[in-house]
C-alpha cells in the first residue's frame, strides 16, 4: 500500500524513519565557543539519540575518516595537509565522536538499529559512505531521514540536498545543528532548507520517532 501523503514526516512510522546525527566529533562541538549555545546542541542531540533508542529508530553516526586524505581535486585538500592532519595526529581524540553520543553497549534498549559510517575528508554528503545507502534502503528499508549535525553549511545541509535528490524525506533538526557563522546558519534553516525539506525542533523531531 502507498503511504498516504508521501512527502510528510509524520506519514512515516519510526521502523520508516532513520536517525543522521552528522560530524558531532569532539573538535566540531569544541569549536562551539557560547557554552549556552553549546549546551543546547548537546542537549538536544541527546535527546534525539534517546528517543531513537527507546523506539526502534535507526541511528548512523556520520563521521569522518580522518585516516583517509581528500580526493585531489578537494578545494580544501591543501587545509587538510597543511594544518587539519598535522593537529589531528598531535591530537588523534580530537576526531573521535563525543562522548556523549558515542555508542555503548547498552545503546538501544528498544532493540533498533545503530551503526557508525565513515566518509573522506573533502565530502559533504554523509551518503556518499562505501554501503550508506544499501543501509538505508535495503537493510533498514527507512523512507525518512531526520538529521542533524555540525556544521549547518556542510554536512548537514550536502547529506540534506543529496537525500532529497534520492527521494527520501528529510528533517533537519535546528537546534542540534550548529554553524560557526550563526547568520549563515539561520539563512540555511529559515530560507534555504525549508525550500525542499522539513525543518523541526527537537521537540517536533521528537513526536515523529514517536507516532
Amino acid at each position: 500500500m502507498a503511504t498516504k501523503d508521501p512527502w510528510k514526516p509524520s506519514s512515516y512510522s519510526p521502523s520508516k524513519t532513520a536517525l543522521l546525527l552528522l560530524d558531532y566529533e569532539k573538535a566540531h562541538i569544541d569549536m562551539i565557543s557560547d557554552p549556552k549555545r553549546g549546551e543546547a546542541v548537546v542537549n538536544s542531540t541527546k535527546r534525539l539519540l534517546t528517543t531513537a533508542r527507546e523506539n526502534n529508530v535507526a541511528v548512523v553516526h556520520c563521521l569522518m575518516d580522518t585516516t583517509s586524505d581528500p580526493p585531489a581535486t578537494s578545494k580544501g585538500s591543501e587545509k587538510w595537509h597543511s594544518m587539519i592532519k598535522p593537529l589531528l595526529s598531535a591530537n588523534p581524540e580530537m576526531a573521535a565522536e563525543y562522548g556523549d553520543f558515542a555508542i555503548t553497549g547498552a545503546s538501544a534498549p528498544g532493540g533498533g538499529c545503530e551503526s557508525i559510517s565513515h566518509r573522506n575528508p573533502g565530502y559533504v554528503s554523509a551518503l556518499v559512505a562505501e554501503g550508506m545507502l544499501s543501509l538505508l534502503r535495503e537493510k533498514l528499508g527507512v523512507g525518512h531521514l531526520i538529521m542533524s549535525g555540525i556544521t549547518t553549511s556542510g554536512p548537514v545541509l550536502g547529506t540534506a540536498m543529496h537525500a532529497i535528490d534520492l527521494d527520501f524525506v528529510v528533517t533537519v533538526v535546528e537546534d542540534a545543528s550548529w554553524d560557526p557563522n550563526e547568520q549563515v546558519h539561520r539563512t540555511l534553516i529559515e530560507s534555504v532548507i525549508p525550500t525542499l525539506a522539513w525543518v523541526s525542533t527537537a521537540e517536533e523531531a521528537v513526536g515523529y520517532m514517536t507516532g
